[in-house]
């Protein structure tokens, strides 16, 4: 748009003196005229000024749409992207339940920290009666206190940090049934997916005559704080030895047995199996006496101080 300096109405805009046909105003009511020159255009005559305007152009393309070849790169591209970011993100997500999975085994350490200093400096007993084991006196401390009365309403509250991210509940009807890698175990009422380090509990008048009494921690600031409280565990807890051997089977399914048919033979030889689990990488997270908790390869767990008299073993070897 062109103000013409050529009258004493340049720049100035008649509001009503509107030009049929277009949106300019003329300087001068009266005078004002539009008109159309053969050289095209408008301008508008005012009397001693003139308004003048560039001719309307409406550019009316063709609108061009996406071609099948180019839909086809489209979807290629977008696969291609597809299949480089889902393992990532299937890394992201199992690191992130392996973080949390820690988190609960800090707070279960935590504790039984809390109980021993609430006892005089021990656990508690071993005991197989409804609601004694050592989930249910660790409970009042996770603010839990009416776990062992109902631990079925507690275990999707508090009580979940019982279970790793990585394992889910079984829905079955038996009293008691074992956990594997990414499934629960039950046991007195109680499920959960992680195992503690019995050799912690020293009052144990069931299974006291079946191993050496000077193995055990009698009190729970004779463990260093390197020593094994809590682990991903298929069963509810362990008596480790050196020389047990490595299960055929890092699942669960198998174990010391056959696919389909899991044995975990209650005996020497047998017992580190039950911690021998391929949940985090062929890892486990392993909750210590000090509180801290780490990933510990499975090879790694015959390293490890389960006991007063327990001897590293390196000679292990995955299945």
């Amino acid at each position: 748009m062109e103000y013409r300096p050529d009258g004493p109405f340049w720049g100035l805009v008649h509001p009503a003196a509107l030009c049929a046909d277009s949106p300019f105003d003329c300087p001068n009511e009266d005078a004002g005229v539009c008109l159309d020159p053969p050289g095209g255009g408008k301008y508008y005559e005012c009397g001693e000024s003139s308004l003048c305007r560039r001719p309307r152009v409406r550019m009316m393309g063709k609108q061009k749409g996406f071609t099948l070849i180019e839909l086809l790169v489209v979807i290629a591209i977008i696969a291609m992207l597809m299949a480089i970011l889902m393992p990532a993100l299937s890394y992201v997500r199992k690191q992130a339940r392996s973080s949390a999975c820690q988190s609960n085994q800090r707070q279960l350490s935590l504790a039984m920290n809390l109980y021993a200093l609430d006892h005089e400096d021990k656990t508690m007993p071993f005991s197989h009666q409804p609601g004694e084991y050592w989930f249910h006196h660790l409970a009042p401390y996770l603010s839990a206190k009416d776990y062992k009365n109902n631990p079925e309403a507690h275990i999707e509250g508090v009580m979940k940090v019982a279970f790793c991210p990585m394992t889910k509940r079984q829905e079955l009807s038996q009293d008691s049934f074992y956990g594997t890698a990414s499934l629960a175990w039950r046991f007195l009422g109680g499920e959960g997916s992680y195992g503690l380090n019995l050799w912690l509990l020293p009052d144990d008048p069931i299974y006291s005559a079946d191993f050496p009494a000077e193995y055990y921690y009698k009190r729970y600031s004779d463990a260093p704080g390197n020593a094994p409280l809590i682990g991903d565990s298929m069963w509810v807890g362990s008596w480790p030895f050196r020389d047990d051997a490595m299960p055929g089977d890092l699942t669960g399914d198998g174990g010391y047995g056959a696919i389909g048919s899991p044995s975990y033979p209650h005996g020497q030889g047998y017992f580190m199996g039950r911690f021998c689990l391929d949940r985090h990488k062929k890892a486990i997270n392993i909750g210590f006496v000090d509180s801290h908790v780490d990933r510990v390869p499975i090879e790694e767990l015959w390293a490890l101080p389960w006991h007063k008299r327990f001897a590293p073993n390196h000679d292990i070897t995955l299945p």
